[in-house]
């Protein structure tokens, strides 16, 4: 199981990658499109912490059009990487980073005349047309232009021949919270596009789904859809009171796990990790784990969690420290140093989700997936 760095060899602690199982959700949720729809997989924050260069290449292998970056920094390391599939970069760019854009042959999200002028003088310059895709603000209220106003956007748009409008679409803020508010975004996208056709304005390809979208809301499909969680194994969910959807099978694809550091005996009423929060109330056997909150396992779970050991479930204990952590062992009395522990992921019968670690916090699951630190090395399974 080859790791993606020399932290591999040195660490106990680990997060395990199941490529296939990426793979497999790629193709599955490819399934639920309709025919001729696009899929862009979104890598961006390193595949939500999974490695960005072994997912888009699993990704590209299983289906999937282009991919999706957060920030153009993000897309260069993939065309490093020797990645040459269509990448955009979907929060935009800033005027000083067009020439990087367009050297390493980048889209980029596009919601101000100023940016799209000084993007087609510099295509020009360089004697090219530049991708851009148009954001549409229909209610998320954080990027793009006001959806009343893209016929006269793109009319200015489509007078910068150095520019390709690649798209228009928008982004859904509630698809896994509020069926109301969802369809009234892809109600203002259908008017956006009733507009386009009124004022006989060529029309970009739209999408507007995330993956809440696509597997909530059928009417969101259009021409491409834009996959993130769901690519990862976590199905986001349904809002409360809407229809019942076909949810594919869906695979986890990351599995953190960490061995055993030490066991050790302590009477009862012994004081346990900083602050003195957990007293043993009983004879104990404590093993203490070397993953803490250095490595993403965030101290607002002190106390709060549980781990897999030899596929039981046993309490953490203690305040989560930097770089260690401690679990009641006393009822697993076969349990030595050295033995596999898993924080989320699978093991023998039983299962902790990353959505239900996400959950003992009041988080989500991308925040913790993203949260698994840069010191714990990805182990890539085939």
């Amino acid at each position: 199981m080859p790791a993606a760095n020399g932290l591999g060899l040195h660490r106990s602690t680990r997060a395990e990658i199941d490529l296939d199982a990426f793979r497999f959700n790629t193709r599955a949720l490819r399934n639920c499109l309709n025919p001729g729809v696009r899929l862009m997989a979104v890598v961006k924050a390193d595949a939500y912490g999974h490695g960005a260069q072994p997912c888009a290449e699993a990704a590209l292998s299983a289906g999937a059009d282009m991919l999706g970056v957060g920030i153009l920094a993000e897309g260069i390391e993939l065309r490093h990487c020797g990645i040459d599939a269509p990448i955009h970069v979907l929060i935009g760019i800033l005027p000083d980073e067009i020439d990087d854009l367009l050297r390493y042959n980048l889209s980029t999200t596009l919601c101000s005349e100023p940016l799209a002028e000084a993007i087609a003088k510099k295509a020009a310059a360089h004697n090219r047309r530049a991708d851009v895709h148009i954001k549409v603000d229909t209610g998320m209220g954080r990027l793009g232009i006001d959806w009343e106003e893209l016929p006269a956007y793109l009319e200015f748009l489509y007078g910068l021949k150095t520019l390709n409008v690649a798209s228009v679409f928008t982004h859904l803020s509630s698809a896994d919270e509020d069926a109301d508010y969802t369809q009234l975004q892809l109600q203002r996208m259908r008017e956006t596009i009733d507009l386009l056709e009124r004022k006989n304005l060529p029309c970009p390809p739209v999408h507007c789904a995330n993956s809440a979208g696509l597997l909530n809301f059928a009417d969101s499909q259009y021409n491409m859809v834009r996959l993130g969680i769901a690519l990862y194994g976590v199905v986001p969910p349904a809002p409360q009171g809407h229809a019942p959807r076909h949810t594919p099978e869906l695979k986890p694809v990351m599995h953190w796990k960490t061995r055993v550091l030490r066991i050790n005996a302590l009477p009862a009423h012994s004081y346990l990790s900083y602050g003195r929060r957990f007293i043993t109330r009983r004879d104990s056997r404590i093993a203490v784990l070397p993953v803490g909150y250095a490595d993403g396992l965030n101290r607002a779970l002190s106390g709060n969690m549980e781990v897999l050991i030899g596929g039981r479930r046993a309490p953490q204990v203690g305040t989560i420290c930097m770089d260690t952590c401690m679990v009641d062992a006393t009822d697993l009395p076969e349990v030595r140093e050295g033995e596999e522990v898993v924080l989320f992921g699978k093991q023998g019968n039983e299962v902790i989700t990353v959505e239900e670690l996400s959950a003992r916090y009041n988080t989500i699951p991308y925040e913790t997936l993203c949260g698994v630190g840069k010191r714990v090395p990805r182990v890539y399974l085939p």
